[in-house]
């Protein structure tokens, strides 16, 4: 198992990170870009070597990592990388499907003008990315911001878990169908028009779109 440091740059070049929060960025875009398959396994000891950590950090990044879905830890705290189950991510599209009506209407109803402006921010970011673990990652955080934005505890809290479980299958589709990201950046951009506007239905219509991207041109689960 060789992760590739430079992630380390890639990933967290815009902004101040704790050893968690490095390792945790790191090993997930190597999972999301498939440096990483499924069924690799990581130990921690090795990681922490790699990283120039400790294990402290490793230990509680895995634990994120598998809070998300991303891997699975074994009894010896081993962690395994799991493939993506794509009849997973058709739950995850459908979840969100049913919730993001009720989001976006909290969300333009309550979103400051920072919030939209650091959305805008992320968005702009987005357009001009090209590697992809360093864009899912963004991409997560661009979500998020609108999540929050809610001021809905509980919705807000299920949105971002949905999010950061969706990361990997982004990435797969991108990888298979290039043309996505293109569609998906235009979509951000028409998402905060109509969120700045206060327009919910167009808001809501963009967003179930959206949200069902990464299952396109799939033809098995």
């Amino acid at each position: 198992m060789t992760i590739d440091r430079s992630l380390t740059l890639s990933g967290t070049r815009n902004r101040r990170v704790t050893a968690v929060e490095l390792v945790r960025d790191v090993l997930r875009s190597s999972i999301i870009r498939g440096d990483l398959p499924g069924g690799t396994r990581l130990v921690q000891t090795e990681i922490a070597a790699q990283l120039n950590v400790s294990t402290t950090p490793v230990r509680e990044a895995m634990r994120d990592l598998a809070s998300e879905g991303l891997i699975t830890l074994d009894s010896h705290k081993i962690g395994i990388v799991r493939g993506p189950d794509w009849n997973e991510m058709s739950e995850i599209v459908e979840v969100r499907r049913a919730l993001e009506p009720i989001a976006i209407s909290h969300l333009v109803e309550a979103i400051t003008p920072m919030e939209l402006q650091e959305a805008r921010t992320l968005a702009d970011v987005l357009a001009a990315e090209e590697e992809l673990g360093t864009w899912v990652q963004s991409n997560t955080r661009f979500h998020n911001v609108l999540h929050r934005a809610t001021k809905t505890q509980r919705l807000a809290g299920m949105l971002v878990s949905l999010e950061e479980a969706g990361g990997v299958f982004v990435a797969q589709a991108q990888q298979l169908h290039p043309e996505i990201r293109r569609r998906a950046v235009q979509q951000h951009f028409d998402l905060l028009e109509a969120v700045a506007a206060k327009d919910i239905d167009r808001a809501i219509a963009i967003q179930l779109d959206h949200v069902k991207l990464p299952l396109e041109n799939r033809t098995t689960g």
